[in-house]
């Protein structure tokens, strides 16, 4: 919590003599280049008269090939110290935050899941058609409707996905603000599903809800992609494709237990905005993307956000990478 709250943000890192990454201040990056250009001069031990002389010594020995060897002690630049500081392995809390960001986020793709997983058997329980349909005695909902109920969900989806109108949310917003808005969208939909007296009313309930998916798949795999490290970037990723499989499964026994009771299909809608309600919560104390952050000019905060999930050294090089 210290250095999240209370440490002030190192600007650079320096190579020692060892090639440990260490932050300093701008006021110590001209001892320090004095310092690792002297590495290089006095590494061995000998005066500069002694090394020029064992030189022309070298150089009668063995000719043209001494000329041709490139120094053994040259100082390694910082952007070569700050790409190994990015790659040191995280410490095990702060992986652990990690991983369960990633998790978390997850939630807003088994929305996805719950919503493919679920309209089959509502269409098809005798309450919906009653309800909706208004049909009675055994009777089966029109192709044309049922149809526009499965594909206005995805219709939506492709809307807000749309990169004019995504990146309007995801950039404008930030990752963490449309993983929110998306949830409320969802629940919104969903409401205006579960009270639903009629096929006008549901369809418009569908696209809305539909509209918040577009965004959601936008979004998520972004944020956990700019929250993990490099070296988990593509396995957390994955993590998108697992819920929405998840989601399908939970709808699948949401629908056996409930959906055939008087109104029940309205009670699964009802559930399913649980989760959105939680994801709406729970990322308000989540971080936001340090690379959005960065973007925005807010270094400092993006800074506080790797502290939080990176080691001291690590957090200081990924910002400066991300800033250049």
């Amino acid at each position: 919590s210290s250095l999240l709250f209370g440490a002030q943000a190192p600007t650079s890192v320096r190579a020692s003599s060892r090639g440990s990454c260490q932050p300093f201040g701008a006021s110590d990056r001209l001892g320090a280049a004095l310092a690792m250009a002297s590495v290089s001069d006095t590494s061995s031990g000998r005066s500069f008269s002694e090394e020029a002389a064992a030189s022309d010594g070298e150089e009668v020995a063995h000719g043209a090939h001494s000329r041709e060897k490139p120094a053994e002690h040259t100082a390694r630049s910082p952007k070569v110290v700050q790409e190994k500081c990015i790659h040191k392995a995280l410490p095990p809390t702060k992986l652990a935050r990690v991983m369960l960001i990633a998790l978390f986020a997850t939630i807003g793709s088994t929305l996805f899941g719950l919503d493919i997983g679920y309209i089959g058997p509502i269409i098809e329980s005798d309450s919906f058609k009653r309800d909706v349909s208004h049909i009675d005695g055994g009777g089966s909902i029109p192709p044309g409707t049922e149809g526009l109920i499965v594909s206005l969900f995805s219709i939506g989806a492709i809307v807000t996905a749309f990169p004019l109108i995504s990146s309007y949310f995801i950039d404008g917003w930030g990752r963490k603000v449309s993983i929110m808005v998306g949830s409320f969208v969802f629940i919104v939909g969903s409401i205006i599903q579960a009270t639903a007296w009629g096929s006008t009313q549901l369809l418009v309930g569908r696209f809305v809800a539909g509209m918040s998916m577009g965004l959601l798949s936008s979004v998520i795999v972004l944020y956990q992609s700019e929250l993990a490290p490099p070296n988990l970037r593509g396995a957390l990723s994955t993590l998108y494709q697992l819920g929405i499989t998840f989601g399908i499964l939970l709808a699948a026994f949401i629908d056996e237990f409930i959906v055939e009771r008087e109104e029940g299909w309205r009670v699964v809608m009802g559930i399913i905005c649980a989760p959105a309600l939680m994801l709406i919560v729970g990322m308000i104390f989540l971080p936001r993307s340090p690379r959005w952050l960065v973007q925005k000019g807010r270094r400092a905060d993006a800074l506080k956000v790797l502290l939080s999930i990176r080691s001291e050294k690590t957090a200081v090089a990924e910002e400066e990478e991300i800033f250049q």
